[in-house]
């Protein structure tokens, strides 16, 4: 995607209300919320606008949100993850699910992932804010997969339902990849592997199967996931055993 954050935002002005910018000491002590150092075109963007309002409609279809939905680049939300350390939530969907950015140890800003809770599922959303952007302000130019909508919906759903990105821990040691192989060899048996890095627009893994406390693990600040599997039940162990 070709640009910055800023000049996708001014591109698009004119369909939504621009919030101020942060002056710079507002800058220094958003800088201090988060683990690293505040990227340049970042920094720029929020000194130009810290965010906007947008009309709901223009983003989601279904939802309980007001007429306006507010965009905050500053955050406005508590998503409840401990595997995303430092998500910036941009918005949320008015049922307790958010789009935030993925923020590395680092400082630097990563893909937009939509964190859901019902179903308990991570998808991404975009590759990075620049394209989050585009999809929100010019939604008409994206590609229908490329939408709020779809992630919200159609993947979400798909992801519960199939997980079809996650393979069995046993399964990813086995993997030619090395960064998966190696990380699925720290991990329990009764784990599996979810691979994100490809930043594929409703990529995802569902991270509440094995109910509310599940152990979800993280390799570094990539988008590589090991996530605990619910145990099988009394009556699959007894029949597994039978027919072994």
């Amino acid at each position: 995607m070709i640009g910055t954050p800023k000049q996708t935002v001014e591109k698009f002005a004119n369909s939504v209300t621009l919030r101020p910018g942060l002056s710079e000491e507002e800058v220094v002590r958003f800088q201090k919320e988060l683990p690293g150092t505040l990227p340049s075109e970042i920094k720029e963007l929020l000194i130009y606008s810290a965010g906007f309002d947008v009309a709901s409609s223009q983003l989601l279809k279904s939802g309980r949100m007001s007429d306006t939905t507010r965009v905050l680049f500053t955050g406005g939300g508590d998503v409840g993850l401990s595997v995303l350390p430092c998500p910036v939530a941009l918005f949320g969907d008015g049922c307790g699910n958010f789009w935030v950015v993925d923020v590395s140890p680092s400082g630097a800003w990563g893909a937009i992932l939509f964190v859901c809770h019902d179903p308990p599922v991570i998808a991404i959303q975009a590759a990075d804010l620049t394209c989050f952007l585009s999809q929100v302000l010019n939604p008409g130019g994206s590609d229908s997969r490329n939408t709020l909508d779809y992630v919200r919906n159609t993947a979400t759903t798909r992801i519960w339902k199939d997980d079809p990105w996650v393979v069995s821990v046993q399964d990813a040691r086995l993997l030619r990849d090395a960064v998966v192989s190696k990380f699925a060899e720290q991990l329990p048996e009764n784990f599996c592997v979810a691979d994100l890095r490809s930043m594929e627009v409703g990529r995802g893994f569902s991270w509440g199967k094995a109910g509310p406390n599940t152990d979800i693990r993280r390799n570094g600040s990539e988008l590589l996931f090991g996530v605990e599997q619910k145990a099988p039940s009394f009556l699959k162990r007894v029949l597994r055993r039978s027919t072994g």
